[in-house]
C-alpha cells in the first residue's frame, strides 16, 4: 500500500467489498493510518506502510496492536476526551497504556478498556454506551501516538475532571494521576 489508499482501494485491490472489509476490522470511518494492520481477503492482513503527511513517524512499542486496538482506543478518547485538546485526548490514551503496561491491570487495550471492578466499568463510556460511537480522524491520531508511546502524564493510571491533587497533571479540564 502507499500514500493516499483509502479503505475503498484497499477493498478493490483484494477483490472484497468495502463493507466485508469494514466488518472485518470493524472500521467504520475511512482513515487509515501508518502502521496499521487492515484485514482483508478472510485471513490475509495488509499493513498500512507509507506515512500519512499529517503524522510524525514514530518508534512502536515493542507490543504489536491491531487495527481493532487503534479503533477501540480512538472512541474511548472520543467518548472520554472528544472536547478536549489534542494532548489531554493523547493522554487519556497514555492512560489506557499505562494500564496495559502496569501490573495491576490486564495487558491488553480491550481488557483494559472493559475491566469491571466491583460490577462497575473502570471508565463510564462503556457503561452507558458512548464507546460505541465511531471515532474521527483526530481521535484516531490521538490513539495512535498514545499506542507509539507519546506520554504526556507519565505514569498516571486515572483520570477525572474533579480538582488537582498533588502528585497530579492537569491537562484542559482533566486530571491525570
Amino acid at each position: 500500500m502507499k500514500s493516499g489508499d483509502t479503505l475503498s482501494k484497499i477493498a478493490q485491490k483484494y477483490k472484497e467489498s468495502l463493507t466485508t472489509l469494514r466488518k472485518a476490522n470493524n472500521k467504520w470511518n475511512d482513515s487509515i493510518f501508518p502502521g496499521q494492520v487492515l484485514k482483508v481477503s478472510g485471513t490475509a492482513s495488509a499493513t498500512v506502510k507509507k506515512s500519512v503527511s499529517s503524522l510524525k513517524a514514530v518508534t512502536p512499542s515493542a507490543k504489536k496492536y491491531t487495527a481493532s486496538d487503534l479503533n477501540l482506543l480512538a472512541r474511548l478518547i472520543t467518548a472520554e476526551a472528544g472536547g478536549e485538546s489534542y494532548i489531554a485526548q493523547v493522554a487519556v490514551g497514555a492512560v489506557v497504556m499505562n494500564r496495559v503496561k502496569s501490573s495491576r491491570f490486564p495487558n491488553s487495550i480491550s481488557a483494559v478498556i472493559n475491566q469491571k471492578y466491583n460490577g462497575s466499568y473502570q471508565f463510564t463510556c462503556v457503561q452507558n454506551g458512548n464507546i460505541k460511537r465511531p471515532a474521527p480522524a483526530s481521535d484516531v491520531k490521538a490513539a495512535l501516538a498514545a499506542i507509539n508511546g507519546t506520554n504526556p502524564i507519565k505514569n498516571a493510571l486515572f483520570f477525572n475532571d474533579g480538582v488537582k491533587k498533588s502528585g497530579s497533571i492537569k491537562i484542559g479540564n482533566m486530571i491525570f494521576m
